[in-house]
């Protein structure tokens, strides 16, 4: 077997320089953000394999039992760390029972055996436990791919190189079946192992720094694309995940707060941005799914519903109004309930013009308007792709008022006794 150019002193000792660097360089990098917790939790994790590293490079030259003890069971809590922020990466949070028990085990069991003179025995286990740890990251990793593909893979990659690198480790000292070495093995295998340390950890960090500036840019994208008083999308992403979900069949509701003004006027406008945090509330809770429920501004507010008929945006539309009209504020000034007014547009083609949907339902909510507001109105023709049909006809009761100044008839939905409700309604269309 051919030399590698550097020794295992020199390789431990550049791990331990690297460890040093990149442990600084994640704690810049969080300091700058503070948004991502796992790299504070990566700053661990490599203060605790660099340190780890040094106290095992004193003990290659001081075969003391208590130093390799120590020295193990600080790269075994350092390992516990990485597989933790494996998991904090991928579901937000980090396992801190579960890396303690597994390093105080793991620990354990490496440290009995050193320190009872069976080293052989402590130096095995170590590149067995290693090798398990480093595996469940890489499929911890793998696991969460979704979110950047090919950096992610390329991590895991990574992560199961070096927990392959620990076997020939293992398979020499088992192969020797020296228990009892009385210093640190020195082989190939060893030298090959920290060589692929060296090299994996280089490239670990460099992507998962990639990733952290991933998830900081969309975090940067979903504050811009977000209301910041109702947690709700702004008209700014409307044209962007809106535009893209409008599948054929689809419908798009703009609501607008009854006489608003005259809530911030007479409650004060802290009252006025309790009214439209509820709402907001309330479309998140009364809507679909798969639906997006967007703050346009001010008052105005909209909901897209993909895949949906005129009948499914009757029914939710009405069971918004209703639910937020039982909504009651209290204020200095006297409780107070507030209403909301709704207009519906929708398409029976594809989706290719945003702004035609929205003005069709901006004239229906100026129907519902004019017409008493509290209540859903709904355009007069559905669109289908570019072209729109002849006036619909509306065969059942409905509260027509005439505009004299546009001779338009606007119909405004309306619960009576004799309205046969709003599926039915929209099934006679």
């Amino acid at each position: 077997m051919l030399p590698l150019p550097l020794d295992y002193g020199s390789l431990l000792t550049a791990f331990t320089i690297s460890g040093a660097g990149l442990a600084v360089t994640f704690f810049l990098s969080w300091l700058v953000t503070k948004s991502e917790k796992f790299l504070i939790n990566w700053v661990i994790a490599t203060t605790l394999l660099t340190i780890g590293a040094l106290v095992y490079g004193i003990y290659t030259e001081l075969p003391s039992p208590l130093i390799g003890a120590t020295a193990y069971a600080i790269l075994i809590f350092g390992l516990s760390f990485v597989w933790g922020v494996s998991r904090e990466f991928r579901c937000g949070l980090l396992p801190h029972r579960a890396v303690v028990i597994l390093a105080s085990c793991a620990s354990a069991a490496t440290g009995l055996p050193m320190l009872t003179g069976f080293d052989g025995i402590s130096y095995i286990l170590l590149n067995f436990i290693a090798m398990a740890i480093l595996l469940l990251t890489a499929w911890n990793y793998w696991l969460g791919r979704s979110e950047a593909p090919l950096p992610i893979w390329t991590m895991s990659i990574f992560y199961a190189l070096i927990a392959a690198s620990f076997v020939p480790c293992a398979i020499m000292l088992l192969h020797d079946g020296d228990w009892h070495l009385g210093h640190a093995p020195t082989n190939w295998a060893e030298d090959l192992n920290m060589g692929i340390s060296l090299a994996g950890l280089a490239g670990i960090g460099a992507i998962s720094l990639m990733l952290n500036q991933v998830r900081v840019a969309h975090g940067h994208k979903i504050d811009a694309e977000t209301d910041a008083l109702t947690g709700l999308f702004n008209r700014r992403a409307l044209f962007g995940p809106a535009a893209e979900s409008l599948n054929t069949p689809a419908a798009l509701i703009i609501f607008d707060i009854d006489r608003f003004k005259q809530i911030n006027d007479l409650h004060g406008h802290p009252k006025g941005d309790e009214v439209l945090y509820a709402f907001g509330k309330v479309l998140k809770e009364c809507s679909r799914s798969g639906d997006l429920a967007v703050r346009l501004g001010g008052e105005e507010f909209a909901l897209v519903l993909p895949r949906s008929t005129v009948a499914i945006a009757i029914n939710v539309a009405e069971r918004i109004r209703t639910c937020f009209a039982q909504q009651q504020f209290a204020s200095a000034s006297g409780d107070f309930r507030s209403t909301v007014s709704g207009g519906i547009s929708y398409v029976q083609g594809r989706a290719d013009d945003l702004e035609a949907l929205l003005y069709d339902a901006d004239q229906a909510l100026y129907k519902a308007k004019r017409a008493g507001r509290n209540r859903i109105a709904v355009c007069d023709a559905p669109r289908e792709e570019a072209s729109a049909h002849s006036p619909i006809s509306v065969p059942y009761s409905a509260r027509v008022a005439l505009d004299e100044s546009e001779g338009t008839a606007m119909e405004s939905w309306l619960p009576q006794e004799s309205d046969p409700g709003p599926i039915q309604r929209a099934a006679r269309l």
